[in-house]
Formats: structure tokens, sequence, C-alpha cells
């Protein structure tokens, strides 16, 4: 009997995955719990197991497509009787008829999930019809596109969509609110190419045959999309000021070098993490996540902090947990094993998302200072830099101190600038004067 395999529940608040990565092909055997296809959701990457034994007939979503979650993947010929009981909710479901050869368009069907009363899907070619037809259909978009749609007032319904298969971009809808400001409309933008096809070399400005093209996809998508979300929603204002971290050079030097007996590397980060909670715990208002649809502040009295780290792929923002109640040490081995699992892909469902605030820092290529861009809903993130030798006036005399330079993004909407610099310097504070950090630490 042939089924189809649909995309489940991955990750609360997830309705879509982009294809990652195909582990079987038309005409192969699977087993049950055999890996099916890898996929990249706005939280994690996950290997989707096979529910039944059967072969694979059809793949219905390329690698880099976006499938919906409740949608079908694939289809399996399974090896069970045509009688055998139903199958369960969100994972595969019997065809109601014959699908016709064409796979549907990226972006999807707009099906309706299969439920217990109702078990059949739609055949794809009539589903994929069904979603590109009438005016009561829902637009495509991805999640950041219809995010940035509600923060500019713009009705995706209204907004003819230039990307595959019809999906709405957030270069449609910004060009939809700018007609509706009396700018240039989306009327002026280029017509779209053909579903499954790329813009043609001739279309894109400045284009040359030899151009190398590097798909925007996987990681580097949702990337993309965070940071658009977060710059057209959140008002960025950025406080730098540069610290004195003598005194904390010294103090991290020493105890690095007995971490290292217990197999410990010991960073300035987890000095600054602490730094951070110590400095949240007085300016409760900066731990905190914002909800644009039910215009609510939410202030957490957990401590989950994200610490952005670079991968060959992009920036992650794994997070550490209750990072209040963890030691130095602690800390230390936590941010390494984040670090190292994200540089190697192992990052595990529960170190992603659930941060209140997020560090970011750039290490040896630090620069003088940045304009780090919010993790949102976040209301603000904390930039550090590279520390230097810089001569500074200390009681009438120039010295050389260790001075790196902090800059903190804040969301101006919900943090004033008096609070926003009030955080800085406690935060300040403790990096400068190690003796109050430590009686904070737990």
């Amino acid at each position: 009997m042939a089924y189809q395999f649909i995309l489940p529940d991955i990750g609360e608040g997830v309705v879509e995955a982009e294809i990652q990565q195909w582990f079987v092909k038309p005409g192969d055997p699977v087993r049950e719990d055999q890996p099916l296809v890898e996929v990249m959701t706005d939280k994690a990457t996950v290997t989707i197991p096979s529910p039944r034994r059967g072969r694979v007939t059809r793949l219905l979503w390329k690698e880099g497509d976006l499938a919906k979650v409740h949608q079908p993947l694939l289809e399996i010929e399974i090896e069970e009787a045509a009688g055998a009981s139903a199958p369960e909710a969100g994972s595969a479901v019997p065809l109601a008829a014959p699908p016709q050869p064409s796979p549907p368009e990226r972006g999807g069907s707009t099906a309706a999930p299969a439920s217990p009363e109702s078990p059949a899907v739609l055949p794809l070619s009539r589903a994929a019809a069904e979603g590109r037809g009438g005016a009561a259909h829902r637009a495509l978009a991805a999640p950041a596109v219809r995010a940035l749609a509600r923060q500019l007032g713009v009705d995706l319904q209204s907004v003819p969509g230039t990307g595959p298969g019809g999906r709405v971009t957030k270069d449609d809808v910004s060009a939809a609110r700018d007609g509706v400001d009396g700018r240039p409309a989306a009327a002026a933008r280029p017509a779209a190419a053909p579903a499954g096809e790329g813009a043609p070399a001739a279309a894109l400005r400045g284009a040359a045959p030899d151009d190398e093209v590097v798909p925007l996809r996987g990681l580097r998508r949702k990337i993309a999309e965070h940071m658009a979300v977060s710059k057209h929603t959140a008002a960025h204002f950025t406080f730098v000021e540069e610290v004195d971290v003598t005194e904390l050079t010294r103090v991290k030097d020493r105890i690095a070098g007995a971490a290292r007996e217990q197999g410990v590397k010991v960073t300035f980060l987890p000095f600054i993490v602490k730094a951070a909670v110590a400095a949240l715990k007085k300016h409760p208002a900066l731990n905190a996540l914002v909800d644009e649809g039910r215009q609510e502040v939410r202030r957490k009295r957990t401590f989950h902090l994200g610490v952005a780290a670079a991968t060959e792929q992009g920036l992650v923002v794994p997070v550490v947990r209750d990072a209040d109640r963890r030691s130095l040490l602690d800390l230390a081995r936590e941010i390494e094993r984040l670090g190292a699992d994200a540089r190697g892909g192992k990052l595990r469902l529960e170190d992603l998302g659930g941060s209140s605030f997020t560090i970011t820092s750039l290490g040896a290529l630090g620069g003088l200072f940045a304009t780090p861009i919010i993790n949102h809903p976040e209301v603000a993130i904390l930039g550090v830099h590279r520390i230097r030798p810089t001569p500074v006036a200390r009681d009438g005399q120039v010295v050389i101190r260790d001075v790196m330079h902090v800059s903190l993004s804040f969301d101006h909407r919900i943090v004033d600038g008096h609070v926003g610099a009030a955080f800085a310097y406690t935060l300040i504070g403790y990096l400068e004067d190690p003796n109050l950090l430590f009686m904070e630490l737990v």
C-alpha cells in the first residue's frame, strides 16, 4: 500500500523546515527507524527516521526546498496489508488517489493536515493547484516574512509573490509597504522567474557568466531571515564604552592555570557571562522578551544566556542554561562543549532557543567596536571585542593597561537610553573589579 510520510511536529512553534539532505532515493528499500532526511528548522537540524518498513517510491521535495509541517515529505510503498489499522496522526497517511507525476511547487500545498476524522490527503497535483488559485488561499511566505508583514502592516494576501512557486519574499513585503507610502511600489520590480528556475543572469545587476552563484539556503538563509526580522522590528540603539580589564586578566590567568590541571580551558567568556548575569539581576528590564502580537514584554526570572558561536555554515547561538547557578569552571566546560558541538554540527535541540539575553564575541578579530544586532525577541545583546594594551591616564600618569570595548545594542521601544547606560556601567564595574564579581558568584 502506498503511503505519504507527513512532516511531523519537530519543535514548539516550528511550522516549516528546509530539506537539507536526503538519505534515500526512489527505489530504495527502507527499514523502520532508518534515517530518511535531514531537515533544518529555526531551532535546529534534525534527522527524521522512517516510521515504516517499505520501499521509497517518490521524494516530494528537493534539497533546499521549504516543507511545511503536516504536509507530505515522500511516498513509501509499505510492506503492510491494505487492511492494516489507521496510522498515527502526524506520521503517514494512505493516499486518497494516486498522485500525479509532477511534485508540488516549492513552498508546498495548502492541503489541510491529516486528522483522525479525515485521514486522507488531497492528491498532490490538486492540492498544489488549490494552493495557487482562489482568493481564499493562504499566501506562501516564511515565518520571518509573515512577522515583517505584521510589523509593517502589510496584508500578505494582497502581495504578489516573486519568489519560487509564488512565495512572498521580504523584498515583496517592503515594496508593497513602499507603495502604500507613496514611494516606488512593487509594480516596478522585474517579473519573477518561473517556479523551479533561477533568475536569468541578465536580470541581476552586474551579473557575468563566470560569476560564482552561491544559493542562499540552509543555516545562512535562517540567519538572513532572523536578522532581517530583528532589524525591521526592534528599534536598535547601541551604547559603546571601554573597559579596563587589567585586573580581570590577572585573575583569569591564575584561575586558568589551576583549571588546566582539571582539564578545563578557562577563557574570558565565563567571567563575562557571570558579569552579565549579575548586571541583569540589577536591571531585570533587560532580561526580557517582547511579544509584538500580544503587545507584551515578558521579564524572565531565569538566566538562559545565548553565546554566539561561529561555524563554517554561519553564526549559531547555543544557550547556556541557568547561567546564574553555574560555577566558573562549570560555565567554562559548558561554553567549550557548546562551541565544539556547534562547529561540529552536533548541537542538540535542547541546546538551542529559549535565551533571554545574548553575548557575541569576535575574539581576536573583535576590532575596536561593532553594533551587534539584537537576537529578537530579546531586547538587548552584548558584544565584546579584542583586548589591547592601551595607554591610559591613572593618577596623573600615563600607564599601559589591558583595555577592551563593549558594544551593547538595545531595543529602544523597551529600553530607555539611561536604562541601557546604567546596565552597561554595572556590567563594566564587575569586569573592572573582579572582587565585586566574586561577591555575586554562586
